[in-house]
């Protein structure tokens, strides 16, 4: 495989081919998939993306790299298809991203880190979930404000105003909390029903055991550990589309004793949003 080019990329990345297999290195990691992982290698002006062979009905997430010669990317993606041993035929092709090591380099503090100081790329898909939420506390900020500035068109003291504006931040945080802990049931709930189920490995980091779990895109993120049976290995199952979202693969009954949290939250919040409203009542009248 001495013929096929090594790929120089932006913000530190490099991507060659060494002993049957494709290196890819970057700021935080380095990652080897073995040619029996790959499906196919696209060349798309300068960038390259290494697509492993994943399961029927799973979108396959690349590897990719930018900043490199379209030359060099066209030469690297043609040797390496030539190069890509076919799966034999009645066979369904093996989960590419089983293959992939995935190793810590001495320069990463921990697998967050390393991704959010790997760029844009690297950065995690923002879930819709919470998104939602974002805007979901914006507007509750906005509807505070204005429900204190009616209190004050309404003519009554500046105070009452005030009272309401300190009565209802605390409604925003603790519905905040109420919010997230509700998700996190849920996702106790969803996630091992129908996520992806992979093991988390302990990882030495600057002397350190962390946690961390390799994902359908090859990308190693930190593992949860609440509720884990700390060992050698233990289960976690993710999202499939955001696969930062994982949990500890644990039991219907670990989720009922979750259930308590959220709900003591959802009822503060209900009673001090019923006080702030009632706090402000002069104003609707």
């Amino acid at each position: 495989m001495s013929s096929i080019p090594a790929l120089l990329g932006d913000r530190g990345t490099e991507l060659r081919a060494d002993s049957g297999a494709l290196v890819f290195r970057r700021l935080h990691e380095e990652v080897r998939i073995p040619l029996a992982a790959v499906a196919r290698v696209h060349a798309r002006g300068r960038a390259v993306a290494v697509e492993l062979r994943v399961p029927a009905g799973t979108r396959p997430v690349p590897y990719r790299i930018g900043g490199v010669g379209r030359a060099s990317a066209a030469a690297f993606a043609a040797a390496v298809n030539g190069s890509v041993p076919q799966p034999p035929a009645g066979r369904a092709p093996a989960d590419g991203s089983a293959l992939v090591t995935v190793t810590p380099r001495d320069d990463a503090v921990t697998p967050r880190e390393g991704t959010a100081a790997a760029g844009e790329e690297d950065a995690e898909q923002l879930q819709p979930a919470e998104f939602v939420g974002r805007c979901a506390m914006a507007a509750a900020g906005l509807g505070l404000v204005a429900l204190a500035a009616r209190v004050v068109i309404a003519g009554d003291h500046v105070s009452r105003a005030l009272a309401v504006l300190l009565l209802g931040v605390p409604v925003l945080l603790i519905g905040r909390l109420a919010v997230t802990t509700v998700a996190m049931v849920w996702n106790e709930w969803y996630l091992p029903r129908h996520g992806i189920t992979t093991e988390a490995r302990p990882l030495l980091i600057h002397g350190q055991v962390a946690y961390g779990y390799t994902a359908t895109d090859g990308r190693i993120r930190p593992a949860p550990t609440y509720g884990a049976a700390h060992g050698t290995t233990f289960q976690v199952a993710y999202h499939p589309k955001y696969p930062a979202r994982a949990v500890v693969f644990g039991s219907p009954g670990q989720v009922l004793q979750l259930t308590v949290l959220p709900t003591v939250f959802v009822t503060v919040t209900a009673l001090l949003c019923w006080a702030t409203l009632a706090l402000a009542q002069p104003a609707a009248r």
